[in-house]
């Protein structure tokens, strides 16, 4: 939906732990998706690049943007594909948790889902199978 008036401020979380690290192949393909979105000139963005595995909980970059999160200081983050984000589903909760705490929006790219599709089928599933889950 595009807001008239208002700039929203794009993070853009870029994960890579693989040989080929040129975070700048996906630009022209996350500002075309942001203009669909929000229209063009209406959003401004910040890159989060790490080499690291997602499977690490002391990413320096993921840490910096959670907490910026937490600060109130992004409308959107967006990402390649979900499993960015992190490749451990506690991790990736706590992500998704404050992402809605603070009202940020989380995009991917590529498929195969959005982030918040797959965020709340583990919610449920924690609800379902785990007696006394904290999960919300």
């Amino acid at each position: 939906m595009v807001v008239s008036g208002k700039v929203k401020k794009a993070a853009f979380y870029c994960r890579m732990n693989h040989s080929n690290h040129d975070y700048t192949q996906f630009l022209e393909e996350i500002q075309k998706s942001l203009d669909g979105r929000y229209g063009a000139g209406n959003w401004k963005m910040t890159l989060f690049f790490e080499i690291e595995s997602g499977t690490n909980p002391n990413r320096k970059k993921f840490l910096q943007l959670k907490s910026e999160i937490r600060a109130g200081k992004w409308d959107v983050v967006v990402t390649m594909k979900a499993d960015t984000i992190a490749r451990d589903w506690k991790q990736f909760m706590e992500f998704m948790e404050a992402c809605k705490e603070n009202s940020v929006e989380v995009i991917c790219i590529r498929g195969p889902e959005e982030a918040e599709p797959i965020y709340k089928r583990i919610q449920q599933f924690a609800r379902d199978y785990f007696e006394g889950s904290d999960c919300p």
